[in-house]
């Protein structure tokens, strides 16, 4: 006869359906997520840099803005793991060599390969010099560029140009903010908020009550757009984001491996592409689907702990490279005019053009510049600049 399987209790079935037992850091599918997700930038900036139309989604946002949007909730989610396992200074270090290196490189690349290129190959207005002297000396040329943005802030989107370039590289602009966000849960680590989740999970609730104020309010909601508050803006915009994936670590342990819940929060997000509230100028302001985007965070994070595609992007994750390099390629093809082959052809060899400069992102500055994450004491650095950790003095009576 065969023996009864014992009755399993109610607490091994609660551990069992939650995040904390069902993700793992080694096995997931979260580099696949980012790499789809940089595809779908790539998929919705070719649609308006090839002339093909709008790339808004009932004016309320866009494909490349969901793909951002998804980026904050998957970077909340494993940041807030970095900053709760690393002590401040190698935290900060770490973020550093993740976010700047290629980004550096990018700028440099951007600058004095892509914009000189365009500048030599691109049509020429009668006004303009073709050597390549005019486009160096030009007051709003390459040593500008990279100048103005070496800060993560985007201070110069535009490097001179003898074809309508709207802006070299309009991807780059995000990362100041999701290093913000960086700075923010250094922050909270700092201060014990990360122990103390209850903390980090009421920010996450004012922030978004602020985010959704002022987008029901038409008044207060035009005081922040591209123009206005534009910092203030993109704030509202992604912290919220940013905080749900920090707040889904933080009670992983709580928050339920239910794909049932991932569907429900993708039906919302949907949803709020009809709702009548928000101005409809997705990107420059706040829009219904602005408010949602919190709603994303779960659904792809539950993708990452499901799908089965581990193995790309565990050992080498070109993700960002895909990010930071298919605009300027997307800017040096339209001036080619390859978008007249039509949005296939052009979308096509967007895709095949940016694979080599995310490979060599990946593997001549972004591995490279991780091997130095043990290679610094960043603690030794934090110790010497704040003072050594307090310790309460042993009590009379244990």
């Amino acid at each position: 006869m065969f023996e009864p399987e014992p009755q399993q209790s109610l607490e091994d079935f609660n551990q069992r359906v939650t995040l904390a037992t069902s993700y793992s850091g080694r096995h997931n599918s979260l580099n696949f997520i980012r790499l789809v997700l940089a595809l779908l930038v790539i998929v919705s900036h070719a649609i308006v840099l090839g002339g093909y139309g709008s790339e808004s989604i009932f004016g309320k946002t866009t494909l490349g803005t969901m793909a951002v949007y998804g980026f904050f909730g998957i970077s909340g989610f494993l940041i807030a793991g970095s900053a709760a396992h690393n002590d401040p200074g190698n935290y900060i270090w770490r973020r550093c060599l993740r976010i700047l290196p290629g980004f550096w490189v990018c700028l440099l690349v951007t600058a004095f390969f892509f914009g000189l290129v365009g500048w030599l190959t691109g049509p020429v207005p009668a006004k303009f010099h073709s050597d390549a002297s005019t486009y160096f000396s030009a007051p709003h040329g390459p040593f500008s560029f990279v100048f103005q943005n070496i800060l993560l802030k985007m201070r110069q989107l535009f490097i001179v140009s003898r074809a309508w370039v709207p802006a070299w590289n309009g991807s780059l602009w995000t990362l100041f903010y999701e290093f913000l966000c960086y700075i923010l849960l250094g922050v909270l680590a700092i201060l014990g908020c990360l122990k103390r989740r209850a903390i980090v999970l009421a920010l996450l609730v004012v922030s978004w009550v602020a985010e959704i104020s002022i987008t029901l309010i038409p008044s207060a909601n035009h005081q922040f757009n591209h123009l206005h508050n534009y910092d203030g803006l993109n704030l509202l915009t992604f912290v919220p984001i940013f905080l749900t994936g920090a707040v889904i670590w933080l009670y992983r342990e709580k928050v339920p491996d239910s794909g049932l819940l991932a569907l429900g929060c993708s039906v919302l997000f949907v949803i709020s592409l009809w709702l009548p509230f928000g101005a409809h100028a997705p990107g420059f302001s706040l829009t219904s689907s602005t408010v949602f985007g919190p709603m994303l965070a779960y659904p792809l994070l539950w993708l990452g702990i499901h799908l089965p595609f581990q193995k790309i992007g565990a050992r080498n994750d070109y993700s960002y490279g895909v990010y930071i390099y298919a605009y300027p390629v997307q800017i040096l093809l339209a001036i080619w005019g390859v978008q007249h082959w039509g949005y296939p052809a052009y979308l096509f060899l967007c895709v095949l053009g940016t694979i080599p400069f995310a490979v060599a992102s990946w593997w001549l500055i972004e591995k490279r510049s991780l091997r130095l994450k043990n290679r610094f004491d960043g603690s030794a650095l934090w110790v010497r600049m704040v003072g050594p950790p307090r310790t309460k003095a042993p009590s009379a009576n244990p």
